[in-house]
């Protein structure tokens, strides 16, 4: 496992349209959510957001097997490229526009020589909430205003398992932006832990968009050894 930025990217430059139109990084960001928001209604539309078969316009991604876990999501997400110190356990995959991000980690019992593992998910969820409640730089969560948010339990496929969304406002600055960041946690009967977690827009006009696709992520959301 590693620290992973999950704050909006700053998202691709404004190419030159062959009609002689340059799109601004705003336009990119509304082009990138509405396919998001399309696939996502086309889902909404054929299936139940929490089972079933993935919705039109969707994939299962290809993951390393030291990860350990399935994830799908909107054909158009990108993986992120890995760091130099890339462990394997851990994979992020972005929407074209930057507007929504979703990051699969794995932490393994037996590479966990310190004991620093929670021994159980609730427990996880705290541990990071810790962290998180007055704001974290390497996240992206700036400390004014605090993020907010607070652990529950929730289930995976019948065992106890933990989730948080937390509220928070970007590092940036000069445009401060206003997100979500929901994570779920599970700790496997070998003690491994995995977690998946999902960052989008908070407020405007694609926010419900990007709650929509991190339920259907959680929904389909698969640990290999449970």
């Amino acid at each position: 496992t590693q620290v992973v930025r999950v704050a909006a990217a700053d998202g691709p430059p404004a190419p030159v349209s062959r009609w002689g139109v340059r799109l601004g990084r705003n336009a990119w960001i509304t082009l990138g959510a509405v396919v998001v928001a399309a696939a996502v209604a086309s889902y909404l539309v054929v299936a139940d957001p929490f089972a079933g078969p993935l919705p039109d316009g969707w994939k299962q991604q290809e993951l390393d097997a030291k990860v350990g876990m399935g994830v799908a999501l909107p054909a158009e997400f990108v993986k992120q490229k890995h760091p130099d110190d890339w462990d394997g356990t851990n994979e992020t995959f972005t929407d074209p526009s930057g507007a929504v991000s979703v990051l699969v980690d794995r932490d393994i019992k037996a590479d966990d020589k310190t004991g620093e593992i929670p021994e159980t998910a609730m427990a996880a969820a705290w541990a990071d909430w810790d962290t998180f409640k007055d704001g974290e730089y390497s996240y992206g969560f700036a400390d004014d205003p605090a993020p907010k948010g607070e652990p529950s339990e929730t289930e995976y496929e019948g065992r106890k398992a933990a989730e948080n969304t937390v509220e928070y406002v970007t590092t940036d600055s000069q445009n401060p932006r206003p997100r979500e960041f929901h994570i779920v946690y599970y700790r496997a009967g070998d003690g491994d832990l995995y977690k998946v977690s999902i960052d989008y827009p908070r407020k405007g006009y694609f926010a419900d968009e990007g709650r929509e696709v991190a339920r259907t992520v959680v929904a389909n959301w698969t640990v290999a050894t449970p």
